[in-house]
Order: C-alpha cells, then sequence, then structure tokens
C-alpha cells in the first residue's frame, strides 16, 4: 500500500486553550479565512506544500504552508508551525517522515533526523500572554481577535527573549487576520523585501470566506457514545475520549420526548451518529442549529466537566446545573462585572469533613438540607447579581418572552471550597469569586449554579426568588 502523507494540527503547546487555527484559502496570511479547525485533528491527507507567498518567515527561514484535506470535505492552508506531519513527503523535498515531526523544525531538501513530537515547545520571540493561575480571574475564554503568540520554531541555540529596547518584533498570532495593509505581517529580525520596485505579488482571486465549521467538542470527564439514532436506548457506535472533537451536521429532537436536542455528528475517523446536547460543548457556528447562543455567558469554570442539568422547580427535581472540576478550580463571574448579593461560609463544612458524606448522611436528607448550619445543603456559596443592563440581549429577550422584561438575575454559586468575596463587592468582568468544592450536600468536587430571577434589583430575599426559578441555559453556555 502506498504511503501517503498525512498532518496533526498541534496547535499552540504554550496555551491550551486555543482550541481552533485559522484555515486559509492560500498559504499566507493575507489570504481568505475559510473555515477554522479544532486542535487535535489528526490524519489529514496533505494535498500541496508551497512556501510562504508574501516570504513571512521567522529569522530568515520563511514559513512553509500545508494544503489539508479535511473530514467534512473542504480543503484549505495551515501554516507548518502548527502542524506534525508525516509519511511520504519525497515530492516536496521532506523525504518519509516514519514519525509525526514538527512541520517547521524541517528544511526541505535536507533529510535530517526529524524532531518529533517536541516535549517543550519553542522558546517564543517576545512577550507570550501567560495563563493566570489558580484564583487569579481570568477570562474564561481566549480572547476572540488574538488569542495567543505563536509559538516561534526551534533554533540551534536556545533563543532569549528580547530586551527591553527589542531587537526584533514579536512574531505575530497566525490565528488572528492580518493588518489590512501589511503584505509581510509576520516579520523576523531582518524582513525580506521584494528585490525590486515591483508592486508586491499579487494573490490569485480567493474565494468568498466560508462559514466557520459547526463543531462539538465532548465534555463529559469520562467521554460519550455516539449512537445510531437521537434516542438514548439507540445502539452506541462509537466512544469518544473528553474533549474530542466532532463536526456537527445537523440537530433535531429526542425521539423519546425529552426537552433536549440531538446531534448529527461526523468524527475524525468518519464514524457518522448523534450525540445528546449536554454532552457537549459548541463553537459559535453551531448556532446555526439552535445548539448554542452565541452572546450567552461562558461557563464560569475554564477546566469544566458536565455532570447533571436542570429538571424543575419541584422537590427532588434538580434546580440548576452541575459542572465537575478538581478542587481549587476557579469560580468566575460574568463577563461584564456583576455585584456579589451575598458570600455566606458553611459553618458545619470544616477542612476535615466538608460534606454531607463525610459525616455519614445520605445524599438529598431532608433534615440536613433544611439546616441553616449546613447552609441548606449549599455547602461554601456565593450568590451574584447580574442587572438586566449587564444581561446578554438574548438573556433580555428571553426574560421579557416569559414576563419578566427588565427583570434582574441572580446567580447561586455552591459547594465552595473557599471564597474570596464579600457581601455588596462590585465585580470586575471575569473576576474570581471563589473554587470549585465538595461541601455541603455533595458527592464529589463539582459547582452548583442556580439561576433565580427578580424584578427589583435591590431584591436580597433569595428564597423568595424561588417562584422565578430559571433553567441556566437563560444565561449561561455549557
Amino acid at each position: 500500500m502506498a504511503i501517503t502523507a498525512l498532518a496533526h494540527i498541534r496547535g499552540l503547546p504554550d496555551f491550551p486553550q486555543v482550541i481552533e487555527i485559522n484555515v486559509r484559502s492560500g498559504p499566507n496570511t493575507n489570504y481568505a479565512l475559510s473555515f477554522k479547525a479544532p486542535v487535535g485533528l489528526s490524519n489529514l491527507p496533505i494535498l500541496d506544500v508551497k512556501q510562504d507567498d508574501q516570504k513571512a518567515n521567522f529569522q530568515g527561514k520563511v514559513y512553509p504552508w500545508f494544503n489539508l484535506k479535511f473530514p467534512t470535505g473542504m480543503s484549505g492552508w495551515v501554516r507548518g508551525d502548527l502542524l506534525n506531519i508525516w509519511g511520504d513527503l519525497t515530492v516536496w523535498g521532506y523525504g518519509t517522515l516514519s514519525q509525526p515531526t514538527y512541520a517547521f523544525s524541517l528544511t526541505p531538501g535536507v533529510v535530517a533526523e526529524p524532531v518529533q513530537f517536541p516535549t517543550t515547545p519553542p522558546v517564543s520571540v517576545g512577550s507570550s500572554p501567560s495563563v493566570a493561575p489558580v484564583g487569579v480571574a481570568a477570562p474564561v475564554q481566549p480572547p476572540a481577535p488574538a488569542p495567543a503568540q505563536p509559538v516561534a520554531p526551534p533554533a540551534p541555540a536556545p533563543v532569549v527573549p528580547p530586551a527591553p529596547a527589542p531587537v526584533q518584533p514579536a512574531a505575530p498570532n497566525p490565528l488572528a487576520p492580518p493588518p489590512p495593509a501589511a503584505p509581510n505581517p509576520i516579520a523576523g529580525p531582518a524582513p525580506v523585501q521584494p528585490s525590486a520596485p515591483a508592486p508586491a505579488p499579487v494573490a490569485p482571486p480567493a474565494p468568498e470566506a466560508g462559514p466557520v465549521v459547526p463543531m462539538g467538542y465532548v465534555l463529559m470527564r469520562d467521554g460519550a457514545n455516539v449512537r445510531a439514532a437521537p434516542v438514548v436506548s439507540a445502539a452506541a457506535v462509537a466512544r469518544l475520549d473528553r474533549n474530542t472533537p466532532v463536526t456537527i451536521m445537523e440537530a433535531k429532537p429526542d425521539q423519546s420526548g425529552l426537552a433536549v436536542k440531538w446531534a448529527r455528528v461526523r468524527t475524525q475517523t468518519g464514524v457518522e451518529g448523534w450525540m445528546r446536547e449536554d454532552v457537549l460543548r459548541f463553537n459559535a457556528a453551531a448556532a446555526q442549529f439552535d445548539l448554542i447562543v452565541p452572546d450567552r455567558y461562558p461557563a464560569s469554570m475554564i477546566e469544566r466537566w458536565w455532570v447533571r442539568g436542570y429538571e424543575g422547580p419541584a422537590p427532588g427535581q434538580h434546580w440548576g446545573w452541575d459542572w465537575g472540576a478538581k478542587v481549587g478550580e476557579p469560580v468566575l463571574c460574568g463577563p461584564n462585572g456583576g455585584t456579589v448579593l451575598k458570600s455566606v461560609a458553611c459553618t458545619k463544612c470544616t477542612a476535615q469533613k466538608p460534606s454531607f458524606k463525610d459525616y455519614g448522611i445520605p445524599l438529598g436528607d431532608l433534615g440536613n438540607l433544611n439546616d441553616p448550619a449546613w447552609n441548606f445543603g449549599y455547602g461554601h456559596y456565593v450568590i451574584v447579581r447580574y442587572l438586566n443592563s449587564q444581561l446578554p440581549a438574548s438573556t433580555q429577550q428571553a426574560l421579557a418572552r416569559i414576563g419578566l422584561n427588565g427583570a434582574h438575575l441572580f446567580a447561586m454559586h455552591g459547594h465552595l471550597n473557599s471564597r474570596s468575596v464579600t457581601d455588596k463587592q462590585e465585580l470586575a468582568p471575569n473576576q474570581a469569586i471563589g473554587t470549585c468544592g465538595d461541601t455541603g450536600n455533595s458527592q464529589a468536587a463539582h459547582l452548583h449554579l442556580e439561576i433565580r430571577a427578580s424584578l427589583n434589583a435591590n431584591d436580597i430575599n433569595w428564597a423568595g426568588m424561588k417562584k422565578n426559578l430559571l433553567n441556566p441555559t437563560i444565561l449561561y453556555q455549557r
């Protein structure tokens, strides 16, 4: 069997929050954005390889670009510093690579021992954004325009970050669109200029920028099934690990009558089937199937998995969402700030015995759920008020449709391990209000998120707001 040339999207190992990269219509960042592809996609056939046609380079080494074919049938160009490659690449001067190799470490025509999956990413030139430490406020999602500086390619000797007066500009972000009039947006220390005063090469006509591919990512800690039909009783046709990307093809209601949708998906290996919406998180393009409302608040924790959804207000039902996470994972307020209504410690929740199970109390025991010393089962908790003016437009409209026009929302964050805010404190956007824990009526570390509404912005009666208990989907994305 002939050996084919394949690629794996490695992304930016220094910045795991970057989960998608740009795929362009030609081999330079000036070309139109065709669509976005998830980090982690693998076994992508390589159709062609070209050097950057504007000679964009790093330290004099011109970036290679790879034309890849994607599981959707679409193709497009990805820059080599975002890829590992392997297989028969002799036609492009790379020889045959038996192992996945960092594409930018190779030089066409020079057959050398390849660098295989570097465990330490190359040193970045210039300043790079840092990931916020635990307990410090951080955006829940990477900033849209420029999520991170690209990882600089390896050099024979370690690259030292420039002094306060840099000798060279920092390499720009490959995921961000280029400045409108910059023919060479990725300049190294000695940018390559055209040899003659003639105009810069004109790119061939590019097609209209295609839509971003609707993608889902497995949200369950232990993975999730792909089923043969949109109902939980259907046979499983595949099992996917947490964070595995899938392409969304369509969405349908549950066939058994549950108030949930199913997404028809295609896996990286080409398997097609159905996954329930609450086992996936989605990119913005999934809005075309009503699987996400793009302007809603992001999840309250960056690293989390789905545990349980909203079931209704009746006794015994689940009144909010549960997100699992490690103890100590920062819990963040919304992206427009807010005000702390209450920050309350659980007096029975000690470091040695934080939850019901530590005292041999059954989960959901009514006597202890009614005990204020357990904070009525919520453990340590923080309630944040979001004024109507701070809410997404779609949330304001949804409130108006249910007779709560102009209402304000109050978000309960329960079972916390620690609290870092006080009553009436004004919060900055995405500020940490505490950390995920396992306190109160809890079996394992998780965050309980519960939403109630009031037309009175100064309302302090959390119990009285129960009449306006709402599914957190009115404000949050999973």
